[in-house]
C-alpha cells in the first residue's frame, strides 16, 4: 500500500491525471509482468529489447519461453544475448572442464580441449617450451596454431606483419596492452600502413594507437599517412590530433584541413575549423566558426571571443495548453513518433504534433519534433519539469538540465540501446542500487516517471559532484563512461599541463569516442543553461577552459 501511495503521489507532483485517457500504463501496477503474448504485440525496437531483458530476468521464465523471447530481439543487441546466455545457456561439462583447466592440466588433454582452454593472453605468459608443445598438438586447429607460432617466435612483430591482415588485427587487438606495448610498438613501413588503412579495422587501430602514449613509435608512423577515398573525416581528424600530440604541427594542419573538406556534419566541421584556428591563429577561421548554426563548445567560444550574440536558441515554446492525449510513459508510443518524423516531415505532420503535444507534460516531445523539423538549425534549451527541478539549488538545476538534454532530450519514456531509462537515462543496475541506498522498494518501470527518474539522477550526480570537485566536464565523462573510467583517463596525465593547446588536446585524448563527444556536448549545455538560469553567477568559456587545467 505504501508503494502504491508513493507512486500516485509522484504522478500528482507532475500534475498528471490518472485517467483512462492518459493511462499510466500497466507497467506501474504491482503485479505487472512481461509475457510472451505481450511481447508479441510489440514492434522490434530498443524498447522491445528492454522488455525482453526484463522477461528473461523474471524468476518463472522457462528455458523454452526464454528462447522464444530471445528470438524476438534485435540480433545486434549484445545485452539480450549476454542475459540469455548467462541464465539459460550452460556449457557442457567437458567444455567447462577445459575452460577451467590449468596449463599443466591442458598438457594432458586432446587438441579440442586445448583449443577451448588456452587463450591467447595465457599463451603470452607461458614458457616457449610449453608453447611449442601445444603447437605440435594443434594440427586440427590451424588458426590457433599459427597464432601461437607468432607468439612463440623470436620476433613476434615481424612474424605478425608478414601474416594476413585478419590475423594482424586479431592479435593486435586481442592481446593484452602490456604485450602490445612490448612487442608491437614498432615503426611501420608505408606498405603495411597502406594495408591497415584499407582494412575494415583501420578506425579501431587508430583508437588503440593514438590514445595510448606508450605506442609512440606507432604514432610517429602515422604521421606519413596520406589522405585517400577510404578515409573519413573522423579518421583524418584523429590523425591530426596524433600529429599535434607528437609536435608535428604542419602535418596536423594538413590533416585538419582535409578533415574539414571531407565532412558534411556541422559539429565535425566546427571541430576542424577550431583546430585550424588554434594552429594558425587566423581570425578568419574564428569568424567562419561563429557563423555555425550548431551550438557546440567551438562555435559558442568563437562567438564569445568575437563578442557576438547567440541568435539561434529558444528557451520556451508556445503551447496550446489543452490536455494532451499522448501517453508520455509508453516507450512504444514514443518509438512511433520517432519513426514517423524521420522522413517526409512536412508542415501538416508538424501541425499534427503541435496539436498532440499541447501541455507542459509533453513540452519535451514538442521541442524534439520542432528541432527535427528545423533540421536542428534552431535549437531548444527548454526547462521542463520545473515543479520538480526547481526544488534543487540553481547549480544542481543547471547540471540536471545539461545532462538530461544530452541524455534523452527530456523524453521520460526514452530507452537507450543499452537499456538506460527515462529523462536522466539511468541504467537499471544503477537505479536498483540507488533504491537500496535510499531504502526504497524498487520497480524498474517507475524510472519512466520523471519525478522518480530525476530524483535518482540527482542522487547519482551528488556522488559524482563530490568525486570530481564539481567540475562539469569530468562529471559528464563519469556520467557517461563511469567514474572509474574517468579516473583512469585523468591518471594518464590529461588536463595536468598548461601547454599551448590545453585543455583542448586533453579533451581530444579521452579514449572512448562516445564519452569524449558527450563531455563536449554537456559542457556546451552547461554554459547555456547556467547563463540562462544562474543570473548571479554567469560564466564564460575562457574561465571554464582555464578551470579544467590543474596547475602542477
Amino acid at each position: 500500500m505504501k508503494k502504491l501511495v508513493f507512486s500516485i503521489y509522484l504522478i500528482f507532483l507532475f500534475n498528471i491525471s490518472v485517467s483512462a485517457s492518459t493511462n499510466t500504463t500497466d507497467m506501474f501496477k504491482k503485479d505487472f509482468k512481461v509475457t510472451i503474448e505481450w511481447l508479441e504485440q510489440k514492434p522490434k525496437s530498443t524498447a522491445k529489447d528492454f522488455f525482453i531483458l526484463q522477461y528473461l530476468e523474471q524468476d518463472d521464465t522457462s528455458i523454452e519461453d526464454a528462447k522464444v523471447a530471445y528470438d524476438m530481439a534485435n540480433e545486434s543487441n549484445s545485452n539480450v544475448k549476454k542475459a540469455y546466455n548467462k541464465k539459460f545457456k550452460t556449457l557442457p561439462p567437458e567444455e567447462l572442464r577445459c575452460y577451467r583447466a590449468t596449463i599443466e592440466q591442458l598438457k594432458k588433454e586432446d587438441s579440442k580441449c586445448i583449443a577451448l582452454g588456452l587463450s591467447l593472453n595465457e599463451a603470452t605468459e607461458i614458457s616457449k617450451n610449453d608453447l611449442h608443445f601445444f603447437i605440435t598438438k594443434l594440427d586440427a586447429y590451424p588458426t590457433l596454431k599459427k597464432d601461437l607460432q607468432i607468439i612463440a617466435s623470436d620476433n613476434p612483430f615481424n612474424s605478425l606483419i608478414n601474416s594476413d591482415m585478419d590475423r594482424f588485427s586479431r592479435l593486435f587487438f586481442d592481446l593484452n596492452k602490456e604485450y602490445r606495448n612490448k612487442f608491437f610498438n614498432k615503426s611501420l613501413n608505408q606498405e603495411l600502413i597502406n594495408k591497415i588503412i584499407k582494412s575494415k579495422n583501420f578506425e579501431r587501430f587508430l583508437r588503440y594507437v593514438i590514445y595510448d602514449k606508450s605506442l609512440v613509435n606507432l604514432q610517429k608512423s602515422l604521421l606519413s599517412v596520406e589522405n585517400n577515398p577510404q578515409m573519413n573525416s573522423e579518421n583524418l581528424f584523429s590523425l591530426g590530433i596524433n600529429a599535434v600530440n607528437n609536435d608535428n604541427l604542419n602535418v596536423a594542419l594538413k590533416f585538419f584541413n582535409e578533415a574539414n573538406q571531407k565532412t558534411y556534419l556541422r559539429t565535425s566541421k566546427d571541430k576542424c575549423l577550431f583546430w585550424i584556428y588554434l594552429l594558425t591563429q587566423n581570425q578568419l577561421y574564428l569568424e567562419e566558426l561563429a557563423l555555425s548554426w550548431d551550438n557546440n563548445i567551438y562555435s559558442l567560444y568563437a562567438k564569445e571571443l568575437l563578442n557576438l550574440e547567440i541568435d539561434n536558441i529558444e528557451y520556451s515554446i508556445p503551447l496550446k495548453n489543452t490536455k494532451s492525449s499522448f501517453n508520455i510513459y509508453d516507450p512504444f508510443e514514443w518509438m512511433k513518433v520517432l519513426d514517423d518524423t524521420k522522413k517526409n516531415f512536412d508542415e501538416s505532420k508538424l501541425q499534427k504534433y503541435e496539436d498532440l503535444f499541447s501541455d507542459e507534460n509533453t513540452l519535451a516531445h514538442h521541442a524534439f519534433v520542432l528541432e527535427r523539423f528545423n533540421k536542428y538549425k534552431k535549437q531548444y534549451f527548454i526547462t521542463p519539469y520545473r515543479n520538480i527541478v526547481k526544488n534543487y539549488d540553481v547549480d544542481k538545476q543547471v547540471l540536471i538540465y545539461s545532462i538530461a538534454r544530452q541524455e534523452s532530450h527530456f523524453i521520460p519514456s526514452s530507452i537507450s540501446f543499452s537499456s538506460a531509462q527515462g529523462v536522466m537515462q539511468i541504467m537499471p543496475f544503477l537505479s536498483s542500487d540507488i533504491a537500496k541506498k535510499l531504502n526504497e522498494d524498487y520497480n524498474i518501470y517507475e524510472q519512466f516517471i520523471p519525478s522518480m527518474n530525476i530524483r535518482y539522477g540527482s542522487f547519482h550526480l551528488d556522488d559524482l559532484v563530490k568525486q570530481f570537485n564539481n567540475n562539469p566536464l569530468f562529471i559528464a565523462y563519469a556520467y557517461n563512461g563511469g567514474a572509474g573510467y574517468t579516473r583512469s583517463q585523468l591518471k594518464k596525465g590529461l588536463f595536468k599541463t598548461r601547454a599551448k593547446y590545453e585543455p583542448f588536446l586533453s579533451m581530444e585524448l579521452i579514449s572512448f569516442a562516445e564519452t569524449r563527444e558527450y563531455g563536449k556536448k554537456v559542457l556546451a549545455n552547461y554554459y547555456i543553461y547556467n547563463n540562462y538560469l544562474n543570473n548571479e553567477n554567469k560564466i564564460d568559456f575562457s574561465t571554464i577552459f582555464q578551470s579544467l587545467i590543474e596547475l602542477n
